[in-house]
């Protein structure tokens, strides 16, 4: 079983729910996504894997994650960009947005990393492929090919602290 934190419309806890629970009884729950971006201000874009159970084969952020009961949204950030690429690199915090696309009611933090150089391991059972692309191609992208909400939603945040 996969626990997450349960919150109310303000992001408040309530309490632990189990993962497919949030989701078919429709409960706010708690996630995020990373943007990976380089130096020249490309951002590192997935598709996730078709084996996902939600929002197979669309376009995402660099990485994404629900944040389980009792770890904050950092630590969850942090465990997944290490996750599903590889990377440990310091962190900062673009934002916050509240969504609700079936099956996800969530609240979504925004992380943005550097990239550097490192060497990216993409887990192949979260995305079949990645690439950086400029920030034009990624508003494309969620203008005409299908992609996950958080992405959709949280691109703009990302666009306003990098102008």
């Amino acid at each position: 079983m996969e626990w997450l934190w349960h919150v109310g419309e303000d992001d408040q806890p309530l309490g632990r729910v189990e993962r497919t629970d949030a989701h078919a009884r429709a409960l706010r729950h708690r996630s995020g996504i990373v943007f990976l971006c380089d130096a020249r201000g490309h951002l590192y874009l997935t598709v996730r894997a078709a084996s996902k159970r939600i929002f197979p084969n669309r376009y995402d952020s660099s990485a994404s994650f629900h944040v389980a009961h009792g770890e904050s949204y950092e630590q969850a950030a942090q465990r997944e960009a290490l996750e599903e690429l590889g990377l440990a690199l310091p962190l900062r915090e673009l934002g916050k947005f509240k969504h609700d696309d079936p099956p996800e009611h969530q609240f979504v933090a925004v992380y943005v990393m550097e990239h550097r150089g490192e060497p990216i391991e993409l887990d192949v059972n979260e995305a079949s492929r990645g690439a950086f692309l400029a920030p034009s191609e990624v508003a494309r992208i969620i203008r005409t090919e299908p992609c996950t909400p958080w992405l959709r939603d949280g691109f703009p945040l990302l666009s306003l602290h990098t102008r």
